[in-house]
């Protein structure tokens, strides 16, 4: 077929590196598909497989009189591991959904699994968005009027998603066929998970014009006009890592012939990652929106212009269990949450984050977090049981974050912002799942050591547990910050 590009099978295909650009392409302009599903991948390879079998079983049965085409543009392989058990395994699972297809139901399904290593490689960057970039652009040639972006590690079943997906389509081309759509998932994530879209994405995105909590959730679809913005889009090096999720957010809230969607889809059921641990990747997603809300404010000063004055939300179109038919599904457990890990990382490792967090908080605010940081390391070395952490709890995160956004808002120092960022959210969502387990009954340290290899909530008390006191408490932070907003302005006002 193509020296980049080898046929395995009829209708599944397999890259390799450094995919010269249009060449992809060409071949999904051929197919012509309608829809497109694409998931960026690393180290998926034991998922990967089960996922690729579910969006076909799905796409046979939801989009049966549609063209769907699956692209897998994985981040394992590249020149150093030649690791192609991602790129594999996605195969392996087209061939084992294939096999049960009729001749017909084939022909209307294509599957490309590669590695996106070297793609547009004057600026390659190993990270999420090049996968997402590699994508879009090759997505260009096509008629396709939507793409599904999907995390390579869920485990949930595609049908009901699917249906969910072709429904919004159907409905936004009947209501709004002039408009491009963004949509977004709502379900429940682990208590521990989604420390990022709780603390900050949910408050930030306020700030654009809109309460929209899942922007980082990994799981969106866009429709193909809005594709179009990406592929325009500046690709800094925090949006082609993991920058990009909040990024491609931000644009669309910001874009007044978008529409967007937040959908229920019951639960997030993937691998729980632990973002809150003072590593590379919440720097970039949080550099990225800090970049995002400059870009804007430069651009017509809405930012200001929604601070200093009286200006609602703007509603998005809000799809729940009863317009989706998905009901609540319970997270499950994990171990990713280590209290002993959590708070020796606060204690060891502020000496990192201490000269930007002075450079950008109030001196008495530094002061606090100085003050509150020794008492920590004194519990730590003292070995009670008591749960002491570093007191930022959710209405001195939200003050935090105002002075914060004031300091950047003057001094345009994204850098200085974010990584003073890292900590300070890292603490204030140590804080937030602190306070769950106490809601749950774990009051100590040793009670809470003692469940957190298996760490989850019943089947019985999880609807109520994740609707009363993770839900609306989060949804409730990001509401009161926006409605304080103008003491951003007051930080603003200090800085000049």
């Amino acid at each position: 077929m193509h020296e980049f590009i080898k046929q395995e099978e009829k209708n599944i295909l397999k890259g390799i590196a450094k995919p010269p650009r249009g060449t992809l392409g060409k071949i999904l302009a051929e197919f012509d598909p309608e829809i497109i599903i694409g998931h960026p991948t690393f180290h998926c390879e034991d998922n990967i497989g089960s996922l690729i079998y579910l969006d076909l079983e799905g796409a046979r049965k939801v989009f049966n009189n549609n063209r769907v085409a699956v692209i897998i543009a994985d981040g394992t392989y590249n020149d150093k591991s030649n690791d192609t058990s991602n790129i594999e395994a996605a195969i392996a699972g087209a061939k084992k959904a294939l096999d049960g297809f009729t001749e017909v139901e084939r022909e209307n399904v294509l599957v490309y699994a590669g590695p996106h290593e070297g793609y547009d490689s004057a600026h390659f960057s190993p990270g999420k968005g090049n996968a997402f970039k590699m994508i879009f652009e090759e997505m260009e040639p096509t008629k396709a009027k939507a793409i599904l972006l999907l995390d390579g590690d869920l485990r949930n079943n595609m049908t009901p998603w699917q249906r969910v997906y072709k429904k919004v389509i159907a409905h936004h081309e009947k209501h709004y066929s002039g408009d491009d759509f963004f949509v977004t998932a709502r379900y429940a994530r682990h208590i521990v998970d989604a420390s990022l879209t709780r603390n900050v994405v949910g408050p930030l995105t306020t700030l654009m014009g809109s309460y929209v909590p899942g922007g980082i959730s990994g799981d969106i679809m866009l429709s193909a006009g809005a594709v179009a913005k990406e592929r325009i889009a500046n690709w800094n090096d925090a949006r082609r890592n993991y920058g990009t999720d909040i990024a491609t957010t931000f644009d669309n809230i910001a874009d007044p012939n978008t529409r967007i969607y937040e959908v229920y889809l019951g639960a997030k059921l993937h691998d729980v990652t632990d973002d809150a641990k003072l590593s590379i990747m919440p720097g970039q997603v949080i550099g990225a929106a800090l970049e995002r809300i400059l870009y804007y404010e430069d651009l017509d000063t809405r930012i200001t212009h929604r601070i200093e004055n009286d200006v609602p939300l703007e509603k998005i179109i809000v799809w729940d269990s009863n317009q989706t038919n998905i009901d609540f599904i319970n997270p499950g457990t994990t171990n990713v949450f280590n209290i002993d890990a959590k708070r020796k990382a606060l204690a060891d490792k502020l000496d990192n984050f201490k000269g930007y967090i002075k450079k950008v908080l109030r001196p008495s605010s530094y002061e606090e977090i100085i003050s509150n940081h020794k008492i920590l390391t004194d519990s730590i070395n003292s070995k009670t049981d008591e749960i002491v952490l570093m007191s930022i709890s959710q209405e001195r995160w939200i003050e935090l974050l105002y002075e914060v956004i004031g300091y950047v808002m003057v001094t345009k120092d994204i850098e200085s912002s974010k990584k003073a960022l890292n900590y300070l959210y890292t603490a204030a969502f140590v804080e937030f799942c602190s306070e769950k387990l106490k809601d749950l009954g774990y009051t100590t340290l040793s009670a809470v050591r003692n469940i957190q290899e298996n760490l989850g909530i019943g089947d019985s008390k999880a609807k109520a547990f994740y609707s009363e006191k993770v839900d609306k408490v989060v949804k409730a932070l990001a509401l009161e910050f926006y409605q304080g907003r103008s003491r951003i302005a007051d930080r603003m006002k200090e800085l000049k």
